[in-house]
């Protein structure tokens, strides 16, 4: 087996040395019912969430947005929540252990129109009470990371119940939509 390569080093003016990492960013993607947006590929294994690797001198929200664009398309629209984890992980042999950013959104309209990368992947919003059943490829096994994106989506429109007021009309499944 190889050995993970060292982390390349930078010096800061006042000489202290620090790590690089490559970075990436895992976008748990809620709808109103706190349901996450899973996404399979044809011919791999498991389901994902919306992920990408940070691009130089991209912030967080940005990278984010961009990866939502490319997954989901332009007209999908959400609201970046703020970050729910961070860990790292050895996605490649050839490089150091990358940063992973673990972000939560939650979808606020627009239809869903996979992109080039993914336009033959299947996507579905999973009931929170099937999560278990669920092959997750990204982030590898780390079930309790879904079950987080829904309670802190939760909590904070409990926080906020005056910004998230029921509709008159139940959505397909005859549930009502919070907006």
């Amino acid at each position: 087996r190889k050995a993970v390569p060292k982390h390349p080093q930078i010096t800061t003016a006042a000489r202290t040395k620090l790590a690089c990492f490559p970075a990436s960013v895992l976008v748990f993607i809620v709808d109103n019912l706190d349901r996450p947006l899973l996404l399979r590929r044809p011919g791999q294994p498991g389901w994902e969430v919306v992920s990408s690797s940070l691009q130089a001198g991209e912030s967080v929200p940005e990278a984010v947005e961009r990866a939502v664009r490319e997954h989901a398309g332009a007209g999908f629209q959400g609201v970046f929540l703020g970050v729910l984890d961070t860990f790292t992980f050895v996605f490649d042999a050839n490089l150091p252990a990358a940063v992973t950013i673990c972000t939560l959104m939650r979808h606020r309209g627009g239809e869903l129109r996979p992109g080039r990368e993914v336009r033959d992947a299947e996507f579905r919003w999973w009931a929170l009470t099937d999560l278990d059943q669920i092959d997750l490829a990204v982030p590898r096994a780390r079930w309790e990371l879904l079950t987080k994106a829904g309670d802190m989506a939760r909590a904070l429109r409990d926080a906020r119940p005056e910004e998230h007021t029921r509709l008159d009309e139940p959505d397909r499944d005859g549930e009502r939509d919070w907006r």
